[in-house]
């Protein structure tokens, strides 16, 4: 998605009452975040978007907050605002920083305004690796409940949650906490449901996978412009022979049943993007972080009883549930 013509690559999206939040170039020092209209109607005249950018605030840490002024861009189509964040403080587990956004859009009489609590994420792949603010990151995550999962356990054990269809209120929470979320969109749902799903929790910088089913793949993958660096994933059964990816798709979450072992195909033309390995719980207390070293361990014994050597890859993640 282009925002403007020298923003060519925006890297974290959320949509609100119309509105859509992006985060644009960003480093160390320095990063341009964007508002524009959701849409490129200018019904009432000439659209104007205003706002300001207030924080950062962290639950984990003393922070001193600064306002960063959105300033409309005029003849910018869509209608867009932008603003320069200086010495950005970006969202991670390890640092949960949010900002207040506040921003509105004026055409004539008629007016939209977005009030809500956002991160700066910079969030990616490099080849079969998952990369959090500049470092190779391997979530590890277990199957929770939304109404009922306990972030504090989960943050102190660096712990993801992996969750179906999870709430706005769980999602704002974990925003909060530091507690990174793999949501999946229900096995259930048409494409508008796994679209829509998928749309709300780009707005969330701990919903940093949205695991979709293969049959929405095609639905979703043309989505990335407004879906910022939340990852697209689809899951695949490991006990069979690796499938081609879907176009559109970040990565691959392969999953194995209780007791099963992963195909001997997954040892040669394996897709060349990151493979998240899910072993499916068998039952019994709920799976925790102890579950998903073992589950690392399984497979580099797996991988190294094939070669007779270290490891020929690295897996993205391990999941437990």
């Amino acid at each position: 998605m282009t925002v403007v013509a020298e923003d060519p690559d925006p890297r974290a999206a959320a949509m609100d009452e119309g509105l859509l939040f992006v985060l644009g170039r960003a480093d160390d020092m320095r990063a341009e975040v964007y508002v524009r209209r959701a849409d490129r109607a200018d019904e009432g005249g000439p659209c104007v978007v205003t706002g300001t950018l207030t924080g950062p605030r962290c639950s984990l840490a003393t922070t001193l907050p600064t306002t960063i002024r959105l300033v409309d861009l005029p003849g910018a189509r869509p209608p867009t605002a932008r603003g320069i964040v200086t010495e950005p403080s970006y969202w991670t587990p390890e640092m949960p920083n949010l900002y207040r956004l506040d921003a509105r859009a004026s055409a004539g009489p008629r007016e939209v305004h977005c009030e809500r609590l956002v991160g700066l994420r910079r969030l990616g792949v490099r080849g079969n690796s998952l990369w959090l603010e500049g470092r190779r990151w391997v979530p590890r995550a277990v199957a929770c409940d939304a109404a009922t999962f306990d972030m504090r356990s989960l943050h102190a054990a660096s712990t993801a949650a992996v969750l179906v269809r999870p709430p706005e209120s769980a999602c704002g929470a974990a925003d909060a906490a530091g507690v990174a979320i793999i949501a999946e969109v229900d096995a259930g749902s048409d494409a508008d449901a796994a679209r829509a799903s998928l749309l709300e929790w780009s707005r969330h910088p701990a919903v940093v996978v949205a695991v979709v089913p293969a049959t929405h793949a095609a639905d979703v993958g043309g989505m990335r412009s407004v879906l910022g660096t939340m990852l697209i994933a689809v899951e695949v059964d490991g006990s069979g022979p690796p499938p081609k990816p879907p176009t559109g798709i970040d990565c691959l979450v392969v999953t194995l049943p209780p007791g099963a072992s992963l195909h001997a195909g997954w040892r040669a033309g394996v897709p060349t993007l990151p493979l998240i390995a899910r072993r499916k719980w068998g039952g019994g207390p709920p799976a925790d972080r102890r579950h998903c070293d073992a589950l690392q361990a399984e497979l580099a014994a797996w991988s190294c009883a094939g070669s007779g050597a270290q490891p020929a890859r690295d897996w993205a993640g391990y999941l437990v549930g």
